[in-house]
């Protein structure tokens, strides 16, 4: 179904037959202890941690609807709270990369800048697009300067030394330069991969900010052309994952997740909709049938609306035997399934979407089909004979509105379980639609979807005045209701 990367340690034994020697200092050096770093030593444990973060099953999964929490589950019903763990984590491992970065330009090693402003551009979107003005040209001078100011969306994209810049930089790198790349975890230092990798990130920021296209200073339109002729990922063997593995800490978190934590995440009444009326053969990988249905000869799956509190669930006649759980792929084998941070079918969406919108030339339909067909063999799923000919799946030429619904309806498909990226992509298009939470907790903005998490506490407190500048820049006051710069 997909490759496999196991990973193993090994540990070297270094014996002497000597007491005494003039090289005592190195004898006595621990090779499995290093003294100082280098950018392979910090690439690996990079990849682990931000591909790991990406499976997401909990707030990124509620809020794309992908799954209905049935406890625990406030942020389905947006009382957002700061995320403020997430926000630590990726300024962490953004001093990560910029220390990598540092190294790999000391040592004289452009392939591996350009790996790290492949990660640094990752790391960036995922920090600006769940909390809109944030630090970052400052973010990572340490005790040079503990208090950061916040730059603008708009910036962090499209400024020099932004997201995109950083991803043309890390292509032309990659393209010009022959240096030999680490032996990372994913790509095993392919040089190919990695462009391909770089250059699919950057056509999903460029579609990320293309709300913008005729308001922005950069020339959208013509970037999205200018990437979309470059080397994309193509198929399956170019997805940017990690394999989850048989034992701790690496084997998928799912597996051994508390029984009452694992029951409470359901299926959502969209995945249901795309089995009733379309038979996707994606939904009994995600989801088990009903308790109820799973012995007989019609096995259902069920959803549940997202967002209720346990008094809506009872006034609903929710029954636990009768809507899905999370199915075997997830429960069986600890190392069954992989943590994805960008795969194939979503880039041939991107190009979808591009066409489609008009931005530039080429055959929407074969890419959207491309994308469909890449996802089902992704999960190892054959798409039925019928699929690509339903109403509602069959492309449309004739409607470029409908055209879009139905690259998004299936784009978010694709993304299960991909971090906040559906929810990103929602917020952008309002596609594919939502049905309303049941329990809509939104405390300033009653009945409303937000746009962003709070800030953390600990930035009122430690970098007040440059938090402030940046909530008066979006509104006035820290509300999960601002609108993000590229959102629609």
């Amino acid at each position: 179904m997909k490759n496999k990367i196991k990973i193993g340690f090994v540990s070297l034994a270094v014996f002497c037959a000597t007491a005494c020697t003039s090289d005592f200092g190195s004898i006595n050096t621990d090779p499995n202890n290093p003294t100082s770093v280098t950018p392979d030593l910090l690439l690996t444990p990079l990849l682990h941690t931000l591909t790991q973060r990406q499976f997401n099953y909990g707030d990124g999964a509620g809020l794309a609807h992908y799954v209905s929490r049935t406890n625990y589950n406030e942020t389905d019903q947006y009382a957002f709270g700061t995320n403020e763990s997430t926000w630590s984590d990726y300024y962490l491992q953004l001093n990560n990369i910029s220390e990598m970065i540092r190294l790999s330009e000391e040592a004289g090693r452009p392939s591996c800048v350009a790996i790290g402003y492949i990660l640094k551009a990752f790391v960036a979107s995922q920090l600006t697009d769940m909390w809109g003005d944030v630090p970052y040209f400052e973010a990572t001078q340490g005790s040079e300067n503990i208090t950061p100011a916040y730059d603008t969306q708009e910036d962090i994209y499209t400024a020099e030394g932004g997201i995109i810049s950083l991803l043309k930089e890390a292509d032309e790198l990659l393209a010009g330069n022959t240096d030999v790349l680490p032996s990372d975890l994913v790509y095993e230092g392919d040089r190919d991969k990695w462009r391909k990798f770089g250059n699919s990130l950057r056509l999903r920021y460029l579609m990320r900010i293309s709300n913008r296209i005729g308001d922005c200073t950069m020339d959208i339109r013509s970037e999205i052309a200018s990437v979309m002729a470059l080397p994309l990922m193509e198929s399956n063997d170019d997805n940017m994952l990690l394999p989850f593995l048989s034992g701790n800490p690496n084997m998928c978190p799912i597996y051994d997740m508390r029984a009452g934590n694992f029951e409470y995440t359901r299926m959502s009444k969209e995945i249901q909709a795309m089995w009733d009326n379309y038979q996707d053969p994606r939904v009994p990988v995600w989801f088990a049938p009903s308790t109820n249905s799973a012995s007989t000869s019609s096995p259902v799956y069920a959803g549940v609306e997202s967002g209720c509190s346990s008094t809506t669930l009872t006034e609903i006649g929710y029954s636990q035997a009768d809507v899905s759980m999370l199915g075997s792929y997830y429960r069986d084998a600890p190392d069954a399934c992989d943590a994805v941070l960008m795969n194939c079918s979503e880039v041939k969406f991107l190009e979808a979407e591009a066409i489609a919108r008009g931005y530039v030339a080429g055959d929407a339909r074969q890419a959207y089909e491309d994308g469909i067909r890449l996802s089902m063999e992704y999960y190892g799923v054959e798409m039925p004979a019928s699929y690509l000919a339903q109403p509602g799946v069959a492309y449309s030429d004739a409607d470029a509105d409908e055209a879009v619904r139905q690259i998004m309806l299936q784009k978010w498909m694709c993304m299960f379980f991909v971090g906040y990226e559906a929810w990103f992509d929602f917020l952008r298009t309002g596609l594919p639609e939502q049905t309303p939470v049941l329990d809509n907790r939104n405390p300033t903005a009653a009945g409303e979807i937000p746009s962003r998490f709070y800030y953390p506490e600990d930035e009122q407190a430690l970098n007040m005045n440059n938090y402030q500048e940046a909530v008066d820049r979006q509104g006035g006051t820290d509300d999960i209701n601002s609108k993000l710069w590229w959102e629609k």
